[in-house]
């Protein structure tokens, strides 16, 4: 094996390793915010970089090993999850995987359990403390900070609907960052498998003569 083709290889043991650590963080970081994805898309994440952790390991044996069916198989299959993954990364369609914070602050209002909510993302009513004065409601004691309604200060401005919203579109948008960046790796990854595919072919060719 020349240079360059060891050089390749070593990259691709690399890379397929780098890949399987972003893959195994994505599953890590969903696991610690599950509210903002809805549980379809979980599972099909979750299985997606299940697969992409066991075919970089799969990778870096097969170069190690310099296993021309094992890289291809590797190889095809980092192309086809990268084109899923382009698909559902650019297309509107996947944002239909983010969860609506209107609908959620809504049935949360109309089932008065706005508590957990208005605690947790500092907020106030849909769209503002003054939710619950129209309706002549005493505002809730998790609308202050602290729960500390001794002092107007402490009260939350902003309302729930957007500030949830917000919250949802910026961990989507932290998402859809996380894709890009595995995508990038598996094409790399894919361009060095087929080059090393080409290789480990060539080298047994000449071993036959």
């Amino acid at each position: 094996m020349g240079c360059a083709a060891t050089t390749v290889k070593i990259s691709s043991i690399i890379l397929n390793l780098i890949m399987a650590i972003f893959a195994i963080c994505a599953i890590i970081w969903i696991s610690f915010n599950p509210d903002y994805i809805q549980e379809q898309l979980a599972i099909i994440v979750y299985i997606a970089c299940s697969l992409i952790v066991f075919f970089a390991f799969l990778g870096c044996f097969a170069a190690v090993r310099e296993s021309m069916c094992l890289m291809a198989t590797c190889a095809v299959f980092l192309l086809l999850l990268a084109i899923v993954q382009i698909v559902f990364t650019s297309n509107d369609i996947s944002e239909g995987g983010m969860r609506n914070g209107f609908s959620i602050v809504n049935d949360a209002w109309e089932s008065n359990s706005m508590d957990e909510i208005q605690i947790e993302h500092e907020c106030c009513g849909k769209t503002s403390a003054n939710d619950y004065v129209v309706l002549s409601k005493p505002i809730p004691i998790s609308c202050y900070v602290d729960q500390d309604y001794t002092k107007v200060s402490n009260l939350f401005t902003e309302g729930c609907s957007s500030k949830l919203q917000t919250y949802y579109e910026d961990e989507w948008w932290h998402c859809s960052v996380i894709s890009w960046i595995l995508i990038a790796f598996e094409l790399i990854a894919f361009l060095l498998a087929v080059f090393l595919v080409i290789n480990f072919r060539n080298t047994q060719r000449r071993m036959r003569f």
